[in-house]
């Protein structure tokens, strides 16, 4: 558990390892760690409750870097076992799969018409992330509080399989209920999860460019 500034570390690229982007890796005491959350400056109280909440309650070395305009986040990885595929962190994917859940959901009290375009949406332009996830009934069937917390249940979605799926649930969402009476019940849906878990969720999705689909 340590709490550090840029003047403690050392922040390099590591070649992810099956694409050509590289991977961030913040080196401190002989030890490597990978990014999980970003936080903006005004938000310290929730980036010192998520950092708290990880390493004591979830038993992980983990860094919080102060930096002048944001914090951040970062897990220790091993980079000789591969480790540093960014796989998103558990709240983020949690989140999708409830936006998920709750737009089908929405689909079916439409009729059974509408649920199966939404269906065939999904599978068609989210494919890659379909098949992590076992397919759209297993991600439907999921219990997301039961999942998590290195259970191996939830999908092994990096942040780019979670933009993939929310830009095409944003598109479907639009398309079945219209924006406007989309987007508020869809972050509403949540709710369902720990405060924490949502909080870490809506701080990463409002510092994202999808921000401005989703909260404006």
């Amino acid at each position: 558990m340590f709490l550090l500034s840029l003047e403690d570390v050392e922040i390099i690229g590591v070649p992810h390892p099956k694409s050509a982007k590289q991977v961030p890796v913040l080196c401190y005491a002989d030890k490597n760690f990978r990014l999980m959350s970003i936080f903006s400056v005004d938000q310290q109280a929730a980036a010192h409750a998520s950092w708290r909440e990880l390493t004591d309650k979830q038993g992980k070395v983990c860094v919080l870097l102060e930096e002048t305009f944001r914090y951040s986040i970062w897990s220790q990885v091993r980079i000789d076992q591969g480790l540093l595929a960014p796989t998103a962190p558990e709240a983020y994917i949690k989140a999708c799969v409830v936006l998920v859940q709750s737009l089908y959901s929405r689909a079916q009290a439409l009729g059974s018409r509408q649920a199966e375009s939404l269906r065939v949406g999904l599978q068609v332009n989210t494919t890659p992330q379909m098949q992590a996830a076992g397919g759209l009934e297993a991600l439907l069937k999921l219990n997301v509080e039961a999942a998590g917390n290195g259970t191996g249940t939830l999908p092994r979605w990096e942040e780019d399989d979670l933009s993939s799926l929310l830009l095409e649930m944003h598109r479907l969402g639009c398309q079945f209920f219209g924006r406007s009476k989309f987007t508020g019940p869809a972050i509403a849906a949540l709710e369902a999860l720990p405060n924490n878990d949502k909080a870490l969720f809506l701080s990463w999705l409002k510092l994202s460019l999808l921000g401005n689909l989703w909260l404006s």
